[in-house]
C-alpha cells in the first residue's frame, strides 16, 4: 500500500483521520488513546507488505527495548554485577541489529563474490527483502546510543514500538531521532484545521512530484538504461538525456515520498526533519550532503565520521574518515558494486571538496566564487558531478554503467543515430534531405535522437523538472517559509484559491497514479 496508491489515499488515510478525531474526542486522556490508535494503525500498515516482515519489525522492536533497558540501569560497582559492561552490551546490541540487514540485503551479494573468488558456482537468494529494514535499523541504532550516552531513556514497550514503526517514515524514513519525535509522540492531540491544510499541501506536492514528474521522466531513462544493458549502445546525446532524466527521477521520486511522509505526519499533528532543501543548487558535495537526504547524512556523520575520529586528526586523517563514510553510505543503499562505487565516487569528492576550500579559504579566489557568476558555476559543476555519479548509482552493473560513460564521452558506436541511420541516405547530403522547414516534427525528429525521447513531452518534462529545481521555493519554503523569516513568491495561504491549486493538483496526480509503479528508494 504505497502512499500514492488509491488504497491509501481514499481508504486508509480517510479511515485513519476519521478515528483519529472520534479517538481525540471520546478518550479521557486522549494522548494515550492517540498513541494507542496510531500503533494500531501503523502495524495494519505495515502488515499489508507482508506478515513475515511485520513479525521481524516486532522481534526487532521487542529485543532493542530489552536491550535499551539494560543500558540504562546504573553502572554497577564491584565485579561479578554484570558479565557485560555497558560498552560490550552496547555492541552486541548493534550487532544483532545488524545482522538481519546483512542476512537479508548482503548475503546474495557475498556468496556471490566469495564465489567468484573461489571460482564456483554458488549462488543464493535470501527469501525478500523487508520493507524498510534498512531505514529502521539506522532509527533503532541511532536510538541505542541515544541510551547508552543517556541523552534519552526507555519508556514503556508500546511507546518504544510506535517510535520505530510509525507509518509515516518506517518505509522509507526521514531517518528521524527520538529526541526529536519522542515528546511529540507522547503529546499527541486531535486534528487541527491549520495542520490539516498544511499538511495537504506537503502531500498534495508530494504525489504530484511522484506521479506527474517522476513517474513520467522515469519511464525515458529505464529506456535508456534497460536498452544500455541488454547491449544496445545509445549516442552520445541519449546518454546525457538519459543520465538526466534518472536525476530528476531520483529526486522527485525520493523528495516527493518524504513530502508525503512529512504531510502525513503534520496532518496528525507531528513536525517530521526536514530532509531535502534544494540538492541540485548545491555549490559543491559539501554542501550537496547539507541538503541531499539530510537524515541519512547527519546519521553517518554522527555515528561513522565523528567516531572514526572525523576532522580531529589531521587532514590526510579527515579524508580518510570522510572517504570510508562515504563507502559505508554507498553499500547501504544496496548491495553491489555499483553502489560501493558511487559511494567512493562522492568520498573522493568530498575529500577534493575539503581541500579546496580549505585552500582558497580567505583568497581572492573564494572571493570571487561567492559572487554571483563564480556561484553559478560552482552549481552547474557540482550538478555535473551528481549527474555522471548517478549514472553507476543507477546501472544495474558495472558493463551497463561503462556503457553509458563511453556514450556520454562520445566513444560509443553510435555518436549521432540521425547520420548514422540506414534511412540517412548518403551521410550529411541525406540528413539534410530528410530536412522539411514546414514541418517542425520533421526538425526535431532529425536534430534529435528519436529512439528512446521522441516527441516534444520528454524534452518538456526535463524543463519542467529543471524549471522546479533551480527557480520554484522548495516544497518546506512553500508551506513554512524560508529559514530567514521571509516567505518565498510561490508559499502556502489559507484561501480558497490556494485549496483549488492544491485540488486540481491532486486530481491530476490521482489521474495517471494507476500506474504500477513503486518508490526508487524502497529498494534500499
Amino acid at each position: 500500500m504505497l502512499f500514492s496508491s488509491y488504497s491509501f489515499l481514499f481508504c486508509f488515510l480517510p479511515l485513519a483521520l476519521a478515528a483519529w478525531q472520534l479517538t481525540a474526542r471520546a478518550a479521557a486522556q486522549p494522548a494515550q488513546a492517540l498513541g494507542w490508535l496510531l500503533l494500531a494503525l501503523s502495524l495494519v500498515f505495515y502488515a499489508f507488505w507482508g506478515l513475515g516482515f511485520l513479525v521481524l519489525l516486532l522481534g526487532l522492536i521487542a529485543m532493542n527495548h530489552a536491550f535499551g533497558t539494560a543500558l540504562a540501569e546504573p553502572q554497577q560497582e564491584g565485579a561479578g554485577k554484570r558479565r557485560l559492561s555497558r560498552k560490550g552490551l552496547l555492541v552486541l546490541a548493534l550487532a544483532c541489529n545488524l545482522l538481519p540487514l546483512l542476512w537479508f540485503k548482503y548475503a546474495g551479494f557475498l556468496v556471490d563474490c566469495a564465489a567468484r573468488l573461489c571460482g564456483t558456482d554458488w549462488s543464493f537468494t535470501p527469501q525478500g527483502l523487508p520493507l524498510g529494514i534498512s531505514f529502521y535499523t539506522f532509527i533503532q541504532i541511532a536510538w541505542l546510543v541515544a541510551v547508552y550516552r543517556r541523552e534519552t531513556a526507555p519508556e514503556g514497550l508500546a511507546a518504544h514500538a510506535l517510535f520505530t514503526s510509525c507509518f509515516a517514515w518506517v518505509i522509507s524514513g526521514p531517518i528521524v531521532r527520538y529526541g526529536q519525535m519522542g515528546p511529540q509522540l507522547g503529546a499527541l492531540a486531535g486534528l487541527r484545521a491549520e495542520n490539516l491544510a498544511r499538511g495537504f499541501t506537503l502531500l498534495a506536492l508530494g504525489l504530484g512530484k511522484k506521479v506527474l514528474l517522476a513517474d513520467s521522466i522515469g519511464a525515458y531513462a529505464d529506456a535508456v538504461f534497460n536498452a544500455a544493458a541488454r547491449g544496445i549502445w545509445p549516442s552520445t546525446l541519449e546518454a546525457w538525456l538519459g543520465s538526466l532524466a534518472y536525476t530528476f527521477q531520483l529526486y522527485f521520486d525520493f523528495s516527493g515520498y518524504t513530502d508525503m511522509a512529512l504531510g502525513l505526519g503534520l496532518m496528525l499533528g507531528l513536525r517530521l526533519p526536514e530532509n531535502f532543501a534544494s540538492p541540485y543548487r548545491a555549490t559543491g558535495i559539501v554542501d550537496f550532503w547539507r541538503r541531499w537526504h539530510i537524515t541519512l547524512g547527519a546519521w553517518l556523520r554522527d555515528f561513522l565520521y565523528i567516531p572514526l575520529g572525523g576532522n580531529r586528526r589531521g587532514r590526510l586523517r579527515q579524508y580518510a574518515n570522510l572517504f570510508l563514510t562515504m563507502l559505508i553510505g554507498g553499500a547501504w543503499h544496496g548491495a553491489g558494486w555499483t553502489f560501493i562505487i558511487w559511494g567512493a565516487l562522492h568520498g573522493f569528492m568530498l575529500s577534493v571538496n575539503h581541500f579546496f576550500r580549505a585552500c582558497t579559504r580567505g583568497t581572492l579566489a573564494e572571493r570571487l566564487l561567492a559572487r554571483a557568476p563564480g556561484r553559478l558555476f560552482c552549481v552547474v559543476l557540482t550538478f555535473s558531478c551528481i549527474n555522471l555519479c548517478w549514472v553507476v548509482f543507477r546501472a544495474p552493473n558495472l558493463d551497463t554503467a561503462m556503457t553509458i560513460y563511453t556514450a556520454m564521452a562520445g566513444a560509443g558506436p553510435e555518436v549521432w543515430p540521425p547520420l548514422m541511420a540506414p534511412d540517412a541516405g548518403a551521410g550529411l547530403e541525406g540528413f539534410l534531405a530528410r530536412l522539411d522547414p514546414a514541418s517542425p516534427e520533421s526538425l526535431m525528429a532529425a536534430l534529435l535522437p528519436n529512439r528512446f525521447f521522441s516527441g516534444w513531452l520528454p524534452f518538456a518534462l526535463l524543463a519542467v523538472c529543471g524549471v522546479i529545481v533551480w527557480c520554484c521555493p522548495n516544497s518546506q519554503e512553500v508551506v513554512y517559509g524560508r529559514k530567514d523569516g521571509g516567505a518565498p513568491f510561490l508559499h502556502w495561504r489559507p484561501s480558497p484559491g490556494w485549496a483549488a491549486a492544491m485540488a486540481v493538483l491532486t486530481f491530476a496526480a490521482l489521474v495517471l497514479a494507476s500506474r504500477e509503479t513503486v518508490f526508487l528508494y524502497f529498494q534500499f
